[in-house]
């Protein structure tokens, strides 16, 4: 009986033993490859202008390609819509839009932190939405940050991307590793949130003249293959806040200053002392009431949605 407990007990430190080892995240595997997916979106829009009100609900499946690269130490990644489709259902009626090619390319470190982002040259503001849209996507399912130093179960930690000027901070945390996936994957599964201010990559001056904010947030669920270097699937949330105060130009009132004619000095004096007696007497008569201040024009946006990626085989 002793000996059985005995085997048992070291069973169950050599399965300890091998949960709690160090997954050595690597993207090298992926490099070269390319990996497609398919991108469910479905959400809700609200708007409001100068107080009239807007709300509509949109649906999209939208097919992303991912390609990574070496460059020098550094690490290339294209991300490019092939297609798509995008359905948005409103009071005044449906509407459907075709999404056409939009390729985003992410310089990350060895280890998923995004460096420098390169094209995005919108065309129409479709492929403004859809480069935002693209973005979000990766950064919330798609580009992800590891540690140098390797994850176990049950870590957190945070990666720092770097878009421009602006320092997006993500946090994730390595939750468990699925028994559903392949084990030659290593497949891992990932919890991550971050914050992207969106208002940062506008020009300081026009967003301090139009009051400008815009946040996009993300709460993603992430099915990811330590082997391969890859996202395997992908599902969570997209929040997007906008508000605007576009500046009303003052209009200045021009003051006609009263023309006198030539007159003795003394007939001006008994004028001016005419003229005071009679403001005097009509000035409760004369006031005019305080001028209403015209209201000044805003705008506010929301979008939440809900995403899932799969891969397409």
């Amino acid at each position: 009986m002793w000996r059985l407990w005995s085997l048992a007990i070291c069973f169950t430190l050599i399965a300890i033993g091998a949960t709690q080892t160090s997954l050595k995240p690597s993207y090298l595997p992926a490099i070269g490859r390319t990996f497609s997916y398919r991108l469910l979106v479905n959400g809700e829009v609200q708007a409001e202008a100068s107080g009239f009100a807007w709300f509509a609900q949109f649906g999209a499946t939208i097919e992303i390609e991912q390609k990574w690269q070496k460059m020098g130490d550094k690490l290339k990644c294209d991300l490019t819509i092939k297609g798509g489709k995008l359905r948005v259902f409103s009071s005044v009626g449906e509407r459907i839009q075709k999404l056409g090619w939009v390729q985003l390319t992410f310089i990350t470190t060895p280890t998923g932190e995004i460096l420098d982002i390169m094209g995005g040259g919108a065309r129409s503001i479709d492929e403004l939405v859809a480069n935002f849209d693209l973005m979000a996507t990766a950064l919330a399912a798609l580009v992800l940050p590891f540690p140098k130093e390797g994850v176990q179960i049950g870590d957190a930690w945070q990666g720092v991307h770097q878009l421009g000027a602006t320092v997006t901070l993500a946090t994730v945390q390595c939750v468990e590793q699925p028994a559903n996936l392949p084990p030659r994957l290593q497949p891992i599964k990932l919890r991550l949130r971050y914050l992207l201010p969106i208002d940062a990559l506008v020009d300081p001056t026009l967003r301090s003249q139009w009051n400008f904010t815009a946040r996009y947030s993300a709460e993603s669920e992430v099915m990811f293959s330590i082997t391969e270097g890859r996202t395997i699937s992908a599902s969570g949330t997209i929040k997007l806040e906008v508000g605007t105060k576009i500046p009303v130009p003052k209009l200045s009132q021009d003051v006609n200053p009263n023309q006198e004619q030539s007159q003795p000095e003394g007939e001006q004096r008994e004028e001016g002392q005419q003229s005071q007696q009679q403001g005097q007497q009509s000035q409760g008569q004369n006031q005019q009431p305080p001028s209403t201040p015209t209201p000044t024009p805003s705008f506010q946006l929301k979008v939440e949605a809900k995403f899932d990626i799969v891969p397409m085989l």
